[in-house]
């Protein structure tokens, strides 16, 4: 048995040995004929159709044909003729202009469920104007120190207020005061206003009804210093005159300084109307 054995094995590697060289020898022919078919045999063992068996769409009927640029070498090696196709500087001026329009974009709709939708706007949204907040209700406001400036006209620091209630004083007009001693003594009757007023006022602080935004400048408005009303004290000293539509009081206190000759009425006359004492 170990015999046998010993003698199978040199067979057996030998017909391995000759089947490999006849699957190298066989791969090698077929190689060498399919490298010598041309391309119509090729695709003909592939199964494809043949290059002359593809056929090409014709073009339809009515369209240009594109012929392509004539070359130097057809028309003539020695034509100097400039190419035909190519633009010159008369076509290109020819051409029209193309103008680029914005294109106008689609609102967005940005309403919320359950709202009313906005009407469509066509042309640039305009911002309202925002109103200006009305002044607020007056009421009496206290300021120190004050200022005169003129009979009837305060500086407050933060704004100025002119009396209400009084006719302007001309400061044209001439007084003669009696402190003076001397009869022929002329002095602007607005000077001696003015002094009045600072007298009275001196270092105390004054209260004006007047509101806290208004942009009126100055504010006609009354002041007052506890409860002299400091517009009808000028008019009682003499030194101011009742506007057309004072309040009430202030006409029936004119008179009154008018007949007294008190302040600008010195050198007038007395009226006929004064009482007689």
């Amino acid at each position: 048995m170990d015999g046998a054995d010993h003698l199978g094995e040199p067979v057996r590697t030998a017909l391995a040995a000759l089947c490999l060289v006849a699957v190298i020898g066989l791969a090698v022919i077929v190689t060498s004929q399919i490298g010598g078919l041309d391309g119509r045999e090729l695709a003909g063992l592939m199964g494809e159709p043949a290059p002359e068996q593809v056929s090409i769409p014709a073009e339809p009927e009515g369209l240009p044909r594109f012929s392509g640029r004539e070359t130097r070498e057809e028309k003539g090696s020695g034509s100097n003729e400039p190419d035909s196709e190519m633009p010159t500087a008369a076509s290109e001026s020819a051409l029209p202009e193309v103008s680029a329009e914005r294109v106008a974009q689609a609102p967005r709709n940005v309403t919320g469920p359950g709202m009313t939708q906005a009407p469509a706007i066509n042309g640039p949204i305009e911002r309202e104007a925002v109103p200006k907040k009305p002044p607020a209700p007056p009421r009496w406001r206290t300021y120190a120190p004050v200022v005169v400036r003129e009979a009837g006209l305060l500086d407050l620091g933060d704004l100025t207020v002119r009396l209400a209630g009084l006719a302007p004083l001309s400061g044209d007009r001439l007084c003669h005061p009696a402190e003076a001693g001397d009869p022929a003594a002329e002095v602007a009757c607005a000077k001696l206003a003015l002094t009045a007023l600072r007298r009275r006022i001196r270092a105390l602080g004054v209260e004006c009804h007047v509101s806290a935004n208004d942009a009126a400048n100055p504010i006609i408005a009354p002041c007052r210093i506890g409860t002299t009303d400091l517009g009808l004290w000028l008019i009682e000293q003499g030194w101011a005159e009742a506007a057309a539509k004072a309040p009430e009081g202030y006409e029936q206190a004119e008179a009154e300084a008018r007949c007294l000759r008190l302040g600008i009425w010195q050198q007038d006359p007395a009226p006929a109307d004064c009482p007689r004492n």
